[in-house]
């Protein structure tokens, strides 16, 4: 096992990026609570590894982590340090939601393992240990609670092993797809991982409402009970499910309390929710006091299927016809080198995107050229689906 430095103070962090700002590769991963255990999403613990040394940076002890943490930024946006992690998104997201930290350099194990194309996306860290280097790690500490202190032996280990095999990792998966000419597949997707920022959801109420299936009639209430709830998680700094479950606000949508005696009688709520000031709110919310105001029009940018649901005539014959290309080439691309391939080029998102965009406009290059090279094979018509419609 590679000696493990648990870091909790400004100047052991700043020398410990000063002897990393001269590696030219480190592994990195991010424990951070999602909530879970407190409102938000909250980093909990940085893990990088040199070769030799895990440094578990710990920003909780820290005063001001946003700047005591600056040197660890600095190599992270630093071009010339290589990043080795598996499943980066979720970290890469987090650093620029939180810290504004665009990293740079980045190799994804887990999308190496994707371009080799052998089975189905998104192994696990564990998962590629052992089928890659034949060791059995313990991830029994995965949803332990990392904003808890102090951290036990068992989390630390923990969390040394998701850094300490991604050099070994990366380097066996490299090489495989050396061997299979991916090279440059890898190094187009990994360099598009930088580009990956934070957006804001705007309306998150949105994904828990398509679960319950809420009504469009029912939406105003099912949003303003969610925000109600939402000010209250902040307000506590508990996660949303603390103050009621999401099945009981799709519940109390559809079978609403009518007047402040029901609200402090109804059941699965946060105590705090049925006193002032929440209780008045709440008792806005029932049937003779709600004015619902009415749920914006989602805009046509960022919805999945607009554009087919418009075409008509020879717009939609075009559109059919292109889409018939494209499932004929994905078929192609299936028999001339398997299934996985062929789902990486032309998957449902893709193809939707292609027609209306162009394959041009929508895919990397190694992509592109999997799709013309397969189209001029089998005398089809790359050019009817390269340019926006």
């Amino acid at each position: 096992m590679s000696q493990i430095q648990y870091l909790t103070a400004h100047v052991a962090i700043q020398r410990a990026a000063e002897a990393l700002q001269a590696c030219p590769r480190i592994g990195v991963d991010l424990e951070f609570d999602d909530m879970r255990h407190r409102y938000g999403r909250n980093l909990a613990l940085i893990q990088i590894f040199d070769g030799q040394t895990v440094y578990l940076i710990d920003p909780l002890p820290l005063t001001n982590p946003a700047h005591e943490l600056e040197p660890i930024w600095a190599i992270l946006r630093d071009p010339a340090v290589e990043k080795v992690f598996h499943s980066c998104k979720s970290d890469i997201l987090l650093l620029d939601e939180l810290y504004s930290v665009h990293v740079r350099n980045i190799t994804d194990t887990s999308v190496q393992y994707t371009l080799l194309a052998e089975s189905e996306n998104n192994i696990s860290l564990g998962r590629l240990i052992q089928a890659e280097l034949g060791l059995e790690v313990d991830k029994g500490e995965q949803k332990s609670n990392w904003l808890k202190r102090p951290l036990t032996e068992a989390q630390k280990e923990y969390a040394a092993n998701d850094v300490v095999y991604l050099f070994e990792l990366a380097d066996r998966l490299a090489a495989k797809l050396a061997d299979l000419g991916r090279t440059q597949w890898a190094a187009e997707e990994n360099a598009a991982l930088e580009d990956v920022r934070y957006t804001r959801d705007e309306r998150p109420y949105l994904r828990i409402a398509g679960k319950y299936r809420i009504q469009p009639d029912e939406m105003p209430l099912f949003r303003d009970l969610y925000l109600v709830r939402d000010q209250m998680a902040r307000q506590l700094d508990r996660p949303p499910y603390m103050v009621f479950a999401n099945d009981r606000l799709a519940e109390l949508v559809r079978d609403t309390p009518r007047n402040e005696n029901d609200w402090k009688s109804a059941r699965g709520l946060h105590p705090d929710l049925k006193r002032a000031p929440y209780l008045e709110r709440l008792s806005a919310l029932s049937p003779h006091n709600f004015v619902p105001t009415p749920e914006p029009a989602p805009s046509a940018e960022g919805r999945r299927f607009p554009f087919r649901r418009r075409l008509s005539g020879e717009k939609a014959t075009r559109a059919d016809a292109r889409e018939q290309l494209l499932i004929q080439l994905k078929t192609h691309i299936t028999e001339d080198v398997n299934s996985y391939v062929a789902n990486l080029v032309l998957s449902n998102r893709l193809v939707a995107d292609i027609v209306e965009l162009g394959a041009e406009h929508v895919l990397r290059p190694w992509q592109k050229t999997i799709l013309r090279e397969t189209a001029q094979r089998h005398n089809l018509d790359y050019d009817l689906i390269a340019l926006p419609f």
